[in-house]
């Protein structure tokens, strides 16, 4: 009995207790409810500019559970809030309005951006536009100078060139109407700078933006690069060939801020006036002797082929593999070779050849005792002699692990620039930093060497990374991305989702093996493809290089996705196991090959 009094009072004690906690505490607060639904565009920006366009996405956000219209169309809402949305556009100032209602409350958000006609041309109404030479050249006999005007459609256009042609015909584009294009061939009696040249026709007359200098054809301009690469770019973009500082280039001329290169009877290009320093007036162009001779000397990590060089003249480098040989193709070049100096127990180069390609081409052809490409440099020494530097093989045949003691480049797409961002704003850069992060630690506890081009989103300069790379002597070059799409192209044409791009010829197989560990372990995302692409971190020649993209930050549910740690580290995961059949697929052939395993780094 005293036992039950005792429990019962205890009982009534602690009631008591929690009826003072309860009466204590603060009432639970109602959940809170907007007075306005979430309502945002996060692409586009206010006042992009657009190419033509009559259809493009948008893409946003708003209030999870709210029925959204954009320019009066229906947009289907992703369980998260986020959207994609294609919509009908039209030239010049165009408006979005995004709406949202949610119980019963109803807000809106709108973007103003511009659209180009037809051709990026501008529309001219009563009286004519002179839009081509945009920007003021310098040419040369023979050169066409091309002239276009927009105006009414249906007149007849003439234009003319101050002091060297009366007028002259335009001819009306019948794929865009109200565009007049004529031309002009430089002839050999015209003179003159900065020549006016001007449209007209019954609406009125207009001067183009750009004016005319005609360059003496008896005397060339030389230029020498700067900086630590420069690009040559064809004439309609596209980088081709890659130059250290120090390079003379012949110039025969200009259009804007771009010069444009000779480099044989028949091959040229266009290099950025900042790029190069001109040399004084007079300076011969370059026309240089290739020889007399060629020395090979074997370094414990690569091989160096040694050329004797009178100028430091502009080259090309093109690589196969499988097997592994370079031609070596050296513009305004004339051969004197006499004697090729081979390395005693050379275990990579097996052969060197040379010709004389064309009056001013000199072409060097290196074979080697190798089947794959492990990196490559290409340079002119201190000493003026040209440099063509082979990296050897890691040795993968002591260990199991072919993980262990590689050093691997992880650099982290994007940053400070956000690069891609989802409906939710999420931004590509955050990203891309967060899978680097992952994978950097997965590829650690395999023994790796892991190097980071940066570790916070304030990255450096997309110039800089391959640079960054090559001083870190790098094995692997990984630049760690997520996809996106030009304004220009619906992303509902086709399934998306991954892709591998790659550029050099060395790094196919590893675009290869990251492409085969996507399919087998990416499988909920569609496969894009392995992918030749002109990228600026894909085109280091210093080791593989490949720019894998996992997902679309643009499309709400892959954005989700994205936003996981447990997919991330799926992601992470699938980059080791692409790394690691790589190089078993390498080990497997070096065990395979007497010739590989010589090659090998000591």
């Amino acid at each position: 009995m005293l036992e039950l009094l005792l429990l019962t009072t205890f009982a009534y004690a602690q009631a008591v207790e929690l009826d003072v906690l309860l009466s204590s505490a603060p009432t639970p607060a109602e959940p809170t409810v907007p007075a306005m639904p979430r309502v945002e565009i996060i692409h586009p920006k206010e006042g992009d500019k657009y190419p033509y366009v009559q259809r493009s996405f948008v893409l946003g956000n708003a209030q999870p559970g709210s029925t959204v219209t954009l320019n009066g169309l229906p947009v289907d809402l992703h369980p998260g809030g986020g959207f994609l949305a294609m919509v009908p556009f039209s030239t010049g100032t165009f408006q979005l309005e995004l709406q949202a209602q949610w119980l019963g409350q109803t807000a809106s958000t709108q973007r103003v951006v511009e659209v180009a006609l037809p051709g990026g041309y501008p529309e001219a109404q009563d009286e004519p536009v002179a839009v081509e030479p945009e920007a003021d050249l310098e040419l040369r006999v023979g050169d066409i100078v091309l002239v276009r005007c927009k105006g009414p459609s249906g007149q007849k256009g003439r234009f003319h060139i101050g002091g060297i042609s009366g007028d002259l015909p335009m001819a009306e584009n019948p794929g865009f109407p109200g565009l007049y294009e004529g031309h002009y061939e430089i002839r050999p009696k015209d003179r003159g700078a900065d020549l006016k040249i001007s449209c007209a026709m019954k609406a009125g007359k207009a001067d183009a933006p750009g004016k005319l200098t005609i360059a003496d054809s008896g005397v060339r301009r030389v230029a020498q690069t700067l900086g630590r690469l420069s690009v040559l770019p064809g004439p309609a973009g596209g980088y081709t060939l890659f130059f250290p500082p120090g390079v003379r280039l012949e110039l025969d001329g200009r259009a804007g801020g771009m010069h444009r290169v000779s480099l044989s009877d028949h091959e040229g290009g266009w290099i950025d006036k900042d790029n190069v320093a001109l040399l004084p007036e007079g300076t011969p162009p370059p026309r240089g002797q290739v020889g007399r001779s060629m020395t090979v000397a074997v370094g414990s990590d690569s091989v160096r082929v040694y050329i004797d060089t009178e100028l430091q003249l502009p080259f090309e480098v093109r690589q196969e593999v499988e097997p592994l040989s370079f031609e070596l193709r050296f513009f305004n070049a004339y051969q004197r070779f006499d004697r090729i100096k081979y390395a005693p127990d050379d275990p990579v180069v097996k052969d060197i050849r040379w010709r004389q390609e064309s009056s001013r081409v000199v072409s060097v052809a290196v074979a080697t005792r190798m089947q794959w490409g492990w990196g490559y440099d290409a340079f002119y020494d201190a000493g003026g002699r040209f440099v063509l530097e082979i990296r050897r093989p890691p040795d993968l045949t002591h260990s199991e692990n072919v993980l262990a003691g590689r050093k691997i480049i992880l650099d982290p797409g994007h940053g400070p620039q956000t690069g891609a961002i989802g409906p939710l704003g999420t931004t590509e850069r955050d990203v891309n930093l967060d899978l680097a992060t992952r994978l950097q630690d997965m590829l650690l506890a395999e023994g790796a060497d892991v190097y980071l081009t940066h570790t916070s989103t304030e990255g450096p300069s997309l110039q800089s990374r391959s640079f960054m790379a090559w001083e870190q002597r790098g094995d692997l070059f990984i630049s760690i991305h997520n996809n996106a799409l030009p304004v220009t192209v619906d992303p509902f044409e086709k399934p998306r989702g991954y892709m591998v791009f790659y550029y050099q010829p060395q790094s196919q197989r590893l675009a290869e093996a990251f492409h085969g560990q996507y399919t087998a372990r990416q499988a909920d995302l569609a496969d894009e493809s392995m992918q030749w692409g002109d990228l600026y971190v894909c085109r280091t020649p210093q080791m593989p290089a490949v720019l894998p993209g996992t997902a679309y930050m643009m499309f709400p549910e892959q954005e989700a996705k994205l936003r996981t740690p447990e997919y991330l580290d799926g992601v992470a995961r699938t980059h080791v196991e692409a790394i690691r059949s790589f190089y078993r697929a390498y080990r497997s052939l070096q065990l395979r090959s007497e010739d590989e395993r010589k090659a090998a780094r000591r």
